[in-house]
């Protein structure tokens, strides 16, 4: 079986500001509309990220919301993100 690819942040205020601005453009969540969300935008960098159209440690926007600077953990199959780049 295929490991699932997940999403992460580094820092809840990371997580907290991207909550933030995503329901600023697209209306409140609730909890299990966030896990779809993730889920959406774990499929879509891992996408980018194996046709090399995004490169790891850059700036990830996710339908025009900045989601974070982006890092991949290969052990826990984890796209994690923060919102300044380390």
């Amino acid at each position: 079986m295929e490991n699932t690819i997940d999403i992460d942040f580094y820092q809840d205020k990371d997580e907290d500001a991207f909550l933030d601005a995503w329901e600023e453009k697209y209306g409140e969540l609730e909890e299990s509309e966030i896990d779809a969300l993730y889920q959406a935008i774990a499929e879509d960098i891992h996408q980018q990220v194996e046709a090399q159209e995004h490169k790891l440690g850059k700036k990830y926007v996710y339908k025009e919301v900045f989601v974070g600077y982006s890092d991949f953990n290969d052990f826990n199959q984890l796209y994690l993100f923060s919102q300044k780049k380390n």
